[in-house]
Parts: structure tokens; C-alpha cells; sequence
């Protein structure tokens, strides 16, 4: 039989090759582990792996690539004689005509030395083998394989090879799906390695929830896209079913699996108890495992635990082919399910399998009664799912219902609707059953008046609520409380508002609600930092992010809120990769309610990016957050921040059209109404937008009536803020005197605040500014140690205009390479893309880490590219690549 040599080689590896470091553990050359198993569905990069780990880190290794035909014993034992040959050995005798393949295994086994070098063994492709002849052999061999050999298999499926029996004696590793899922930083070095404009990370991060970490799916949105809002749409896409997919998973599913898995599809996950709940039928945990076994994109998240789930796209395309089942044996699936998920106690899942069914008065049932603890949850949009499909004309026939309604529109900013739901009320007080809620539609209607910004009618309505007793929502009380507190803090009422919401914090506390309590920490955070007392403001989120992680509210909106503050208050302090992650953290939780409630992550985002100089990755958060501003109306004080922003971004590009046509269009404030934070920042805003305008007059007077407002309020931050304003106004005005003096009022104020990032925002001015007040002796020591840090920052931070430029782009690198007089190095070892962006950076002087920081990229991954071009064009140490970096680029210039 003659073999094929290319069956004995390792795969040819891809151009843009992420090399996965994070793996090594697995591959440990450890005498006890006999078997090194590597097992995902296709597209996972299982081969790629292999072939590129071993050489990296040196392991010896012969590979044998199976094929359907290899699942014969006597070809199959070909060409495993033939694998064992290419590890240098003494030959092996060939299998004899009659011979059966467990003697041939074991004669090897005896030729084999007893002791050798370390190697492996690597079968690639197993799921082709399935003749029992085979497996019993290669069983065989694993029981004697000698010390120094590891079988390494690479499949799709799960081998039949004992790995109970090799697990349970610490003989096996194993590699799957979640480890082979891409991470962000594989993902980030494998769109830099393609992308000339690769995505944000917020947009990565949303593609590595939709994926799974797939490497096939996320090479496939790489191949499609060239831009960044073009990469945002693709993944947008991959919410629904693409064709792409639908048909690759059309041909993955054995014609015999379809029906159960279309059944499964109804199910976020799954055991084997709750399938027997759903389904009916004899073997469903056999055929459960089987599943499993066959590789079919389920994962388990535990692997302690029997609970499994599906892929998120495999779970997409499953829904969408639902359509093959007929529609009441659908809805009979998803009333089974409800009760299944009910008797587990999860009344959310119930609901949304109930949701489907359509079932209208079970689904009005089911709502009623679970609503309160649904809400307390923070289940908002699958209450409004719920309430939509239910309709208007039930909702205000129902009082239970139509509070729900209004609860669960406000949540969502649907302010209009919140307004419409209360007119229902209104009209039908009187009639006693809606009269047994007074208590709790007059803590809906001040909440409402609260997020209009009437704080004069909120607080009487919600002492209405107080007054009397709740009957449906056992929070009522404590809700109330709370927006009194909340009253109380946007009259400028800090003291008054920190008192009452401790007390909210004690009632959410002895009542067991988990969401109004961390409402309550997260209010107080905000009043410190209204105070100034940004420390106890941080001690607090500690505390709420504890709460969060034991009450598991960590994946509901509801912990959004505090991952937003938390992130404004990192920038603060110039904590900016921590404040990123906070941010980030927001929007995950928030991925699945749709883009318009993520507006202030995307404004921590942004202004994260003009901090780092990040003009590109700026530019992008402004496009999300002006397209998210225009889609919905918000509370003033995400508009006031959001505004602030981009006047910043467009102060930063000298865009003074955008800002005076903000300046026409801006909010109206009134310095004397401005008694809270965001009222401050929306007057602050106007202060910038006509001082960038050259009003200066205007803004000094606004500055001077919100400065005095602020002072008499005791609003500490705000005064800080505006006494930077002040300070830049003077400035640029040519009152270098008067500016001076209102940065070291300034600094004297940051003394208490720890404000930072609020300072780095006067931009190139303050550098100058800084240094001519250090020279005096003005300065209290504590000011002068923060003045010094500030100006240690301010020197550091990178403007637009100051960004490394990646001087051998394409064009430069086509210009080179056709050169007649160019080394010959370079086109017998031509460098990649990203290798000559390297040599170009390391030309222009920046280290292993800022050309990673510049190339958005792991400094692994910075190093791997460096070794590849050194190897390439026979480089040994930096001055070479240096002086080779000015050698091409003098060519072109003719020097």
C-alpha cells in the first residue's frame, strides 16, 4: 500500500497564525499522562494548535492525518507503522497477511526502546475512526505505551478509548471547546493581524459573545469586513440566522439527530432530568450523551455538573429551524417546558418558555404572580416580552398587570408609555380593586415625576406611598423611601438624602430585596461623589459589587448602574484600564436589552479614548453614542454627560461648527436650579461650548452664578469642576493671574476629592499652567504633591496629533519590495503585514510594550512577530533591525 507522505506531515499553518501560549499547561511532557485528547466541533482550530504548539515548544512529534479510508485495520496499521518511523527509531516489521492488529501493536510495543527522548504521537482526524478492530488496538497500545510516549488525538468527536477509566487515574488531558474558544487578546492579535482598521474592543468583545469564541466564525467576519461600523453590522447579523451558517449546520446534523435537537432548541440549557421532563420517549439520557459525544456544539459549563448548553449561534440556527415542527407541537414543547422550569424554581425561564406558548391565560397568570419577584429581579425586558404579548386592552383591565406595565416601561426610559399606563390609572382609582393599589401607583406616579426632574412633586407623592399599605408589591414602602431620598438629592439635599437611603438600605436588607439594595449603595456612592468623598464613594461600589456577586444579579441590568459609576470614578482617578473593564462590564450585562441602554458605558468609553490619544477608537464611541442619543429620550443627567463628551471630542478636533450647533440645540439650565450633579454638568457644558466660542464674557458669568450655587449646596465636585472651568477661561482670555489662581483653588479642593482625570481635561493648557505655579511657593504641600503628579500625567498624555504613525504601510511596503536593489532576504523571506509594521516601529524607537500598546496587541504576541522577522532576515539583536528598518526606507527617499 503505498502512503501518501503528506499524510505524515503536520497541517501547512495558516499566514495569520495566533499563537496560544495560555495552552502550554496542557501540553506538560508528564510520564504519567498516556493521552492528550483534543476535542471541539469543526472550525475550532484543533490541528492549528497542535501543529503550532509543539514546535514552539519543542516537543518531537510524528503525525499520522486519518482519513474516512484509514478505518480498516490493515491501512490504519500502515500507516501507524509508518508514524512510528518518523520518530527515528529502528525500523518496524510490517503486519503480516493474517496477522490481527493487536499482535502488530504489541510487537511494536516490544521493538520500541524502553527509554528515549520525550515524543508524540499525534493522530489528527480520530472521528474518522470508528471499526472496533482499531479502537481495541489503540486501547491496547495505551495501556503499554512506553514513558516517553504521549498519544496525542485530534477529533471531532469523543474517542472511544476508555477516557473514564484514563481520567479517573490522572492519565488523560484533555482540551475542548472552552478552552479552544478564543479569548480577547487571541481575538485582538488575530484582527490586528488582518485588519488594517481593526475593531474596538467593545465590538469585540459583543463578537466573542456571539461567536462563542468560534475561531471559524470569528475568521469569517474578519473575511467580510474592512471597516469598523461594517464589522459592527456583521455582528449585528449574527443575531438572527445567517445563510452562511444556516447551511454549514444543515450539513453537520445527522438526518437522526434533527428532530430531538430542534426540540432542545426550545431550552436555554439542559439535563438529563429536565429532557425527560420535556420530552417523551424511551433512552433520551443515551441519546442526550450521544450528542454530546458527537461533537455537536453543546457545551458544558461545569464540568462537574450534568447540566449542558448550546452554542449561541447553534442555538440561533436551532430556533430558526424550528419551523420544521409543527406549530402546536412548538407550543406544547414550550408549555412543558414552563412547567419544567417552574418546578425548578426559576419562575424567568418559565416565563419565557410560557411567552411562546400561547397561551394568553396562563401566560396573565403566570405574570401576576411572579411579577413582583421578576421585577424585584430586574427582569425588565422579559416582563415587557410578556406584557406585549398580553396587549393593552388586557393590561388596563388589570390593575396588577397595568402596575407592572409602568414599572417595566419606566425601567426602559419609555417614559411616554409609563405616562399613558398612568392615565389608565387615574381614570380607574376609585374602583376598589385598583383602589387596594393606591399605595403603590403613587410610588410608580413620583417615580415617574422624579425622572421628569420634578423633585417638588415626586417627594409628596411618594410620602402618599408611605402613608399607606402595599398589597401587591412588598418593596413599596422601601420604593418609596428611596425616591424621597432620590428627591431629596436633586434638591441639594446631600445629608438629608445619605440619611434616608441608609435606611433604605436596612429595609431592602431585612425584606431580601436584592436590586433595591444595591440601588441604595450605589445612590449613596453617587452622593459621596457629589460631596467630594470620591474614597467612601469607592468603599461603597466594594461593598455593592460584593452584594452583586452574592445576590446574582451580576448578569441582570440592574447591575449596570453600578458598573457605569464605578467607571466614572476609575477615570477620575485616572485608573483607566480598570475603569475600561467596569465599562465594558456594563455593556456585556447590558448586550442582550438592546444598544440604547448602554449610552453612558459608551461615554465612559469614549472619554477612556481621549485620554489614551485613541483617535480612532474615539471616533468610533462617538458614532455609537450619538446614534444611541438620537434613538431615545433620557434622564438629564445622561444627556449632560454624554454632551460633555463631545464637546471634549470636538474640542479635540477643532470642530467649533459642531459646537456652536450643540450651543443652538443644548438643554436650557438656570444656575439657580441647578442643585444636583447633572444640572451643574449641563450649565458647564454651556460655560465650555462659549468659551470654545470666544463668549467669554457669557461663560464667565455662568461659570461665577453655578460656582456660587454649587458652594452654597455644598456640592464639592462640582465645585472643583467649575473652578477648573474658570481657571481655562481665564487663560485662554490672557488673565494668566486670574487663572493661576483659580488652579490652585483647584488643587486645593482635589486635596479632598482626589479629582485627576477633571484636570487632564484643560488639555495642552495645563502642562504650562502647572509648571508656572510650581515655581512659586503658593502651594500647600499637599496641593503641590498633586499639582506634581498632574503634571507627570499631563507630559504623559498623548494628544491626537501625537500617535506613533505606522510608517511602512502598505504602499511604502510595495514601493520597497519592487526595488531592484533591495536585499534578497526580503523576497525569499518576505515579511507579513504586521512584521513590517513591527520593523517600522522599532525604527521609530518604541519598545516591546508600546509597540503593543500601539498595535493593540498582547506583548506575547509583539515578541512572536519579532522572533519570526528576526529568523527571517537573519537579524540577531535590535540595532540590526533598526539599521535594516533605515536601509529600506533611505532607498525610497533616495538618500
Amino acid at each position: 500500500m503505498t502512503l501518501i507522505p503528506n499524510k505524515l506531515a503536520p497541517p501547512a499553518l495558516p499566514l495569520s497564525l495566533v499563537a496560544r501560549s495560555r495552552l502550554n499547561d496542557h501540553f506538560v511532557l508528564d510520564e504519567r499522562v498516556r493521552l492528550l485528547v483534543v476535542e471541539a466541533p469543526p472550525g475550532y482550530g484543533k490541528s492549528t494548535l497542535v501543529a503550532e504548539r509543539l514546535p514552539a515548544l519543542e516537543q518531537r512529534a510524528a503525525w499520522l492525518r486519518l482519513d474516512g479510508r484509514d478505518d480498516a485495520p490493515r491501512r490504519f496499521a500502515e500507516g501507524f507503522r509508518a508514524m512510528l518511523g518518523e520518530l527515528g527509531d529502528a525500523p518496524l516489521a510490517p503486519l503480516e497477511e493474517d496477522a490481527a492488529l493487536d499482535d502488530a501493536m504489541e510487537a511494536w510495543l516490544a521493538a520500541l526502546p524502553a527509554v528515549a527522548a520525550p515524543a508524540r504521537l499525534v493522530l489528527d482526524g480520530f472521528e474518522h475512526l470508528t471499526e472496533p478492530a482499531i479502537l481495541a488496538a489503540l486501547v491496547t497500545w495505551l495501556r503499554h505505551q512506553p514513558p516517553w510516549l504521549t498519544l496525542t488525538v485530534i477529533s471531532r468527536r469523543r474517542p472511544a478509548l476508555g477516557l473514564p477509566a484514563l481520567r479517573l487515574r490522572g492519565e488523560l488531558e484533555e482540551i475542548g471547546m472552552a478552552e479552544l474558544a478564543f479569548d480577547l487578546e487571541e481575538a485582538q492579535t488575530l484582527c490586528a493581524e488582518q485588519l488594517s482598521f481593526p475593531p474596538t474592543r467593545v465590538s469585540l468583545e459583543r463578537a466573542l459573545r456571539r461567536t462563542g469564541g468560534w475561531a471559524m466564525a470569528l475568521d469569517w467576519l474578519i473575511q467580510r469586513t474592512t471597516t469598523r461600523a461594517g464589522f459592527d453590522r456583521l455582528v449585528d447579523r449574527l443575531d438572527g440566522p445567517h445563510p452562511d451558517f444556516v447551511a454549514w449546520f444543515d450539513d453537520l446534523i445527522d438526518v437522526g439527530d434533527r428532530e430531538l435537537l430542534l426540540q432542545l432548541g426550545v431550552l436555554e440549557r439542559f439535563s438529563p432530568p429536565l429532557v425527560a421532563r420535556l420530552l417523551e420517549g424511551d433512552g433520551l439520557s443515551q441519546r442526550l450523551e450521544a450528542l454530546e459525544q458527537a461533537g455537536l456544539f453543546l457545551e458544558r459549563p461545569d464540568p462537574d455538573d450534568h447540566w449542558l448548553r448550546l452554542h449561541p449561534l447553534f442555538a440561533r440556527y436551532l430556533c430558526f429551524r424550528r419551523h420544521e415542527l409543527s406549530l402546536s407541537r412548538q407550543r406544547a414543547l414550550h408549555r412543558r417546558a414552563g412547567e419544567a422550569w417552574l418546578s425548578l424554581g426559576e419562575p424567568a425561564l418559565a416565563l419565557a418558555q410560557l411567552i411562546e406558548a400561547d397561551d394568553p391565560e396562563a401566560l396573565a397568570a403566570q405574570v401576576e404572580a411572579q411579577g413582583p419577584s421578576l421585577l424585584a429581579g430586574g427582569h425588565f425586558s422579559l416582563l415587557a416580552r410578556a406584557l406585549d404579548r398580553l396587549g393593552d386592552t388586557c393590561l388596563a383591565a388589570a390593575p396588577k398587570l397595568a402596575l407592572l406595565q409602568g414599572w417595566v416601561s419606566h425601567a426602559q426610559y419609555q417614559f411616554g408609555r409609563t405616562r399613558r399606563v398612568i392615565d389608565w390609572i387615574e381614570a380607574q382609582l376609585e374602583a376598589p380593586e385598583w383602589q387596594a393599589l393606591a399605595a403603590e401607583f403613587a410610588t410608580l406616579r413620583a417615580q415617574l415625576a422624579i425622572n421628569e426632574g420634578n423633585a417638588e412633586r415626586a417627594a409628596p407623592l411618594a410620602e402618599q406611598a408611605l402613608a399607606l399599605p402595599a398589597r401587591y408589591l412588598a418593596a413599596t414602602p422601601a420604593s418609596a423611601a428611596a425616591i424621597r431620598a432620590e428627591a431629596r438629592f436633586v434638591q441639594g439635599h446631600l445629608e438629608a438624602s445619605l440619611g434616608e437611603v441608609a435606611e433604605v438600605e436596612r429595609e431592602a436588607t431585612r425584606i431580601g430585596d436584592d436590586r433595591l439594595l444595591l440601588w441604595s449603595l450605589c445612590h449613596q456612592s453617587e452622593t459621596l461623589v457629589a460631596q467630594g468623598r470620591l474614597q467612601a464613594a469607592h468603599d461603597v461600589q466594594e461593598r455593592a459589587l460584593a452584594h452583586l456577586e452574592r445576590s446574582g444579579l451580576d448578569r441582570l441590568p440592574v447591575a449596570e448602574f453600578l458598573y457605569r459609576i464605578r467607571s466614572q470614578l476609575l477615570w477620575e482617578w485616572q485608573r483607566l484600564d480598570e475603569s475600561e473593564q467596569a465599562a465594558l462590564a456594563g455593556i456585556a450585562v447590558l448586550d442582550r436589552q438592546g444598544k440604547r441602554w448602554t449610552l453612558q458605558c459608551h461615554v465612559s468609553l469614549a472619554k477612556l479614548a481621549l485620554s489614551r490619544g485613541d483617535q480612532a477608537q474615539c471616533a468610533d464611541h462617538v458614532r455609537r453614542l450619538r446614534q444611541i442619543l438620537a434613538e431615545g429620550d433620557y434622564h438629564a443627567d445622561w444627556q449632560a454627560n454624554a454632551h460633555a463628551t463631545l464637546l471634549a471630542w470636538w474640542q479635540a478636533n477643532g470642530d467649533l461648527d459642531a459646537v456652536a450647533r450643540w450651543w443652538q440645540e443644548a438643554p436650557p439650565g438656570d444656575p439657580e436650579a441647578a442643585t444636583n450633579h447633572f444640572a451643574q454638568c449641563n450649565l458647564r457644558n454651556h460655560a465650555r461650548a462659549l468659551t470654545l466660542l470666544g463668549r467669554h464674557d457669557e461663560a464667565a458669568g455662568l461659570l461665577e452664578a453655578l460656582q456660587r450655587r454649587a458652594e452654597s449646596l455644598g456640592l464639592v465636585t462640582d465645585t472643583n469642576r467649575n473652578r477648573l472651568c474658570l481657571a481655562a477661561l481665564a487663560w485662554q482670555r490672557g488673565g494668566r493671574e486670574e487663572g493661576l489662581e483659580h488652579l490652585r483653588e483647584a488643587l486645593v479642593l482635589a486635596t479632598r476629592t482626589g479629582l485627576t482625570g477633571s484636570f487632564l481635561r484643560l488639555g495642552s493648557a495645563l502642562p504650562e499652567m502647572l509648571t508656572e505655579l510650581l515655581a512659586g511657593d503658593g502651594l500647600e504641600p499637599l496641593a503641590r504633591r498633586h499639582a506634581e503628579r498632574l503634571l507627570e500625567l499631563a507630559r504623559r498624555q498623548r494628544d491626537f496629533t501625537s500617535a506613533v504613525r505606522l510608517m511602512l504601510d502598505e504602499s511604502v511596503i510595495a514601493d520597497i519590495v519592487a526595488r531592484p536593489d533591495v536585499p534578497e532576504l526580503i523576497r525569499v523571506s518576505p515579511l507579513t503585514r504586521r512584521e513590517w509594521q513591527i520593523l517600522g516601529l522599532i525604527h521609530a524607537g518604541l519598545s516591546n510594550e508600546q509597540i503593543a500598546d500601539q498595535l493593540s496587541v498582547a506583548p506575547t504576541t509583539v515578541k512572536t512577530h519579532i522572533r519570526s522577522l528576526y529568523q527571517k532576515q537573519g537579524i540577531r539583536r535590535r540595532e540590526e533591525a533598526v539599521a535594516l528598518a533605515a536601509d529600506l526606507l533611505s532607498r525610497i527617499q533616495g538618500e
